[in-house]
């Protein structure tokens, strides 16, 4: 034996040998966590820098505004002097603004409206008495941070932050996005509220609808999906779950956790900016309607409509076509039950009902297969055919077969008889517009070649459309209000600064939310939250999660110019 104690010696290298592999992958660990720190650090500045330079630039272009305005008006220097003052002050007020820090502390939790896998949303208002003087209800979305990170969400509550904040405060069609923060454990959401509930509550409480009202919601809906795709992203979850309903019965797009980002800001694809042109297209040409125009017709034989290539016979080729969707079967009463579709809603494995057939075909990896905004119109389709029939195109006992069926939709879509006796042939063929294949649906790419058509374009051109008042869409009350519409209003105002012991505290709640689930409250962050200092040096995968609605600034115009 090697008295010098060799072999001990051997022994401790090797031992040895493990402890370092241990430390250096721990050192190239932190390197790497140190690394992602600063690239997030970096991202941050810039982002800040150019949310500088764009405010400059509008400021520096309101101040322009006023000095024209102010000429053309022929004001005195005394005059002009003041109102430039009034806008640097009212440009200080602002700036003061959006300074400030929003945290749990600033809303007090009135009930709990919604629940789900990864956080739950609250009607809450602003702390009656706050030293602001500020006041408001909201909806007030919370996530969990370790949730997101588990299940790959960070990039889609990102993008869905994101979407929301690009759309302007004029945006009728979206939830308007007050506030988004985070603290240490949760992603916080302020959107308005809008107290008429979801689609789908309506749905379960009217059954059906009649054309006339589900080609208003139709409308409405197209302006929403449009807004989205304007902002360069494809929702990828229309559901009547995520539409939600105002006092006055007009519907609004939500929860765009699943939104893709697909291009640039795109405003002439805005809805409103595509209205102004089919008119001025109108008035150009002598049309007595925004019509489709010549060659874009739905003919009796047309096949086009309907092609796609996922849904094969067994030999390999494409099904045969038709023009409209075949009528057959009964309506299936069972399905139409309020307690069968909320039931369906809110499955643990969640419905694929609205989802579009290339989807499932790239979802299960099928070569070849991408998709497009085209989605979203097909999605609407579904939606369509639920609010005429009862219950969805393709539903199923299970999960699996309900996407079989879509996979095959040109084989398994029909519509009831008796349904379809009622409709009119223009909506028949509007139906057949949305759920078509990807390469002729509303929102395709026109005529095969590498644009795609405008799909709210394609909506209002469509003959069933014809003599629709578009203009006036706001103006106009819902064809089905919400329960409580005439009187939620006065009690949201009403509870803004309502002590809870109010003896009507309670009622005001329950009164407000009447069109909402009802929720066990377990508690939130919200209860005994203090006044505590943001951690904006707070580098994790959500640094860049704060937002601000600021009001633009008032340009003190002489009276009479805009």
């Amino acid at each position: 034996m090697d008295q010098s104690g060799g072999v001990p010696a051997a022994s401790a290298t090797s031992g040895s040998a493990p402890m370092n592999r241990e430390q250096m992958k721990k050192m190239s660990e932190a390197d790497k966590e140190m690394e992602l720190r600063a690239n997030r650090a970096k991202a941050l500045l810039a982002e800040r820098h150019i949310g500088l330079k764009t405010n400059q630039a509008a400021r520096h272009q309101r101040k322009m505004h006023l000095e024209t305005q102010m000429n053309k008006a022929g004001l005195s220097n005394e005059d002009k002097k003041a109102r430039r003052k009034e806008l640097e002050k009212e440009e200080t007020r602002v700036q003061k603004e959006s300074r400030r820090n929003v945290t749990t502390a600033d809303f007090e939790s009135l009930t709990v409206i919604g629940r789900g896998a990864f956080g739950e949303v609250r009607l809450v208002r602003r702390k009656p008495g706050n030293s602001r003087g500020e006041t408001g209800v909201y909806a007030l979305k919370s996530m969990k941070k370790e949730m997101m990170v588990m299940k790959n969400q960070v990039g889609h509550v990102r993008a869905e932050r994101d979407a929301l904040a690009a759309a302007d405060d004029e945006n009728r069609w979206l939830t308007l996005l007050h506030y988004s923060f985070h603290d240490e454990q949760h992603l916080y959401m302020v959107m308005e509220f809008l107290p008429g509930g979801d689609l789908m509550s309506l749905l379960m409480k009217e059954d059906t609808f009649t054309e006339e009202a589900t080609r208003f919601f139709m409308a409405e809906a197209a302006h929403a999906i449009s807004c989205v795709h304007a902002l360069g992203y494809i929702h990828r979850d229309i559901k009547p779950d995520n539409m939600l309903l105002d006092a006055r019965g007009h519907l609004r797009l939500t929860d765009l956790g699943l939104c893709k980002k697909v291009g640039d800001v795109s405003p002439g694809d805005h809805p409103e900016v595509v209205l102004e042109m089919l008119k001025r297209k109108q008035v150009a040409t002598g049309g007595a309607a925004m019509e489709i125009p010549e060659g874009e017709e739905v003919s009796g034989e047309a096949t086009h409509l309907r092609d796609m290539s996922i849904d094969l016979n067994e030999g390999g080729a494409a099904t045969a076509a038709s023009s409209t969707i075949p009528a057959g079967g009964a309506i299936k009463e069972n399905l139409r039950s309020g307690k069968a579709r909320r039931e369906n809603a809110y499955s643990t494995v969640g419905t694929p009902d609205y989802i579009a057939p290339e989807v499932l075909a790239a979802q299960n990896g099928a070569s070849g297969y991408s998709y497009t905004c085209a989605v979203d119109w097909w999605s609407l389709g579904v939606i369509m055919y639920e609010c005429l029939v009862g219950y969805t195109p393709f539903y199923a006992d299970d999960p699996v077969t309900t996407c079989r069926k879509i996979l095959k939709w040109r084989q398994t879509l029909e519509i009831p008889g008796e349904v379809r006796a009622k409709l009119s042939t223009e909506c028949v063929d509007f139906l057949s517009c949305l759920l078509a294949g990807p390469e002729s649906r509303i929102g395709s790419r026109a005529d095969g070649g590498p644009e795609f058509e405008n799909g709210f374009a394609q909506v209002v051109r469509h003959p069933w459309f014809d003599g629709f008042d578009w203009d006036n869409l706001e103006k106009m009350e819902g064809p089905l209000l919400p329960t409580g519409a005439k009187d939620f209003n006065r009690v949201l105002e009403y509870l803004k600064s309502c002590p809870k012991t109010d003896p009507n505290f309670k009622q005001l709640v329950a009164f407000a939310t009447q069109n909402f689930d009802t929720f066990e409250d377990h508690g939130s962050a919200l209860d005994g939250a203090g006044r505590r200092r943001v951690d904006r040096s707070n580098l994790d995968q959500f640094y860049d999660y704060h937002y601000r609605r600021t009001r633009k600034p008032q340009v003190p115009l002489p009276e009479g110019f805009e």
